[in-house]
């Protein structure tokens, strides 16, 4: 069956229907402890980050922001996001999960929606609070999700094309629209879960290394660096870098982690020569 990954909006019965997802179909529920756990891998300034990441909030002032925003965060979170993904069998609760797998095979990407007035009372019952507060309730942690994902993805939740299946909880309780959610996750096209594995393994991987080269060298969207790993440790760099010394050290650095046997440096300077 599919891996699941799950977007909702506040008060939309999202993380119940996850929750009843993940034991219908004796899935591994994705959440705080995998994703702390696999940050302890991570340098201090990277941990900083992976719990704005697990709490799926923006850092509050401009300067974090900015920092957070750092391409080497994005190749971070896609990492843990592939890390996670590859073990198979789980369902992927919010973080921009849908975006990280797209064209991954066995994916089912779900987005749980509802009125805005009923996940505004469906709030106030659930945490006995005025129906003001249920409703800055919904706003703020809408408003700082979407932050999230903006930063990290570039990329907008409401953006319906990129889900395979939306959910709206006015007409499912929680019960059957987890049915609905297995349902689908037991249509998805077979495929060898195997070489998926392999695959995220190795996308995982390659955003590690990523992550370690635009620590050190600028990039940009418009100017990436991309490690493309292959069977064996194989890495091949692409993309482009100011100068030659910039080359050299993507190079460096990929050499230098752990498990790469050989490393490919296709990558171009972007420098002007007279």
């Amino acid at each position: 069956m599919a891996i699941v990954t799950i977007s909702r909006e506040v008060g939309s019965y999202g993380d119940e229907i996850s929750a009843l997802v993940a034991q219908k179909l004796s899935y591994e529920l994705v959440g705080h402890e995998q994703i702390q756990s696999l940050a302890q891998g991570c340098d201090a300034d990277f941990q900083k980050a992976c719990a704005a990441y697990d709490r799926e909030v923006m850092p509050s002032s401009f300067w974090e922001r900015l920092f957070f925003g750092n391409p080497a965060y994005t190749a971070l979170f896609q990492s843990l996001t592939f890390d996670l993904a590859s073990r198979g069998n789980v369902v992927l609760v919010g973080r921009g999960s849908q975006f990280a797998l797209t064209g991954i095979p066995g994916v089912l990407k779900v987005r749980i929606v509802a009125p805005k007035d009923l996940r505004i009372k469906r709030i106030q019952q659930k945490k006995g609070v005025s129906l003001e507060e249920a409703l800055a309730v919904v706003e703020r942690y809408g408003a700082q999700r979407r932050a999230l994902i903006d930063t990290v993805y570039h990329q907008e939740t409401s953006d319906w094309s990129r889900y395979d299946l939306i959910l709206n909880t006015a007409v499912f309780n929680p019960e059957d629209g987890a049915d609905v959610v297995c349902e689908a996750a037991r249509k998805i096209a077979s495929f060898d879960r195997e070489d998926r594995s392999r695959t995220l393994a190795n996308l995982a991987f390659g955003k590690r290394i990523e992550s370690a080269i635009k620590k050190e060298i600028a990039t940009s969207d418009y100017r990436d660096v991309i490690a493309k790993v292959e069977a064996g440790g194989k890495v091949t760099l692409e993309g482009f870098v100011q100068d030659k010394l910039g080359r050299e050290k993507a190079e460096e650095i990929a050499r230098e982690s752990e498990g790469v046997s050989e490393v490919v440096n296709n990558i171009r300077t972007t420098e002007l020569s007279f």
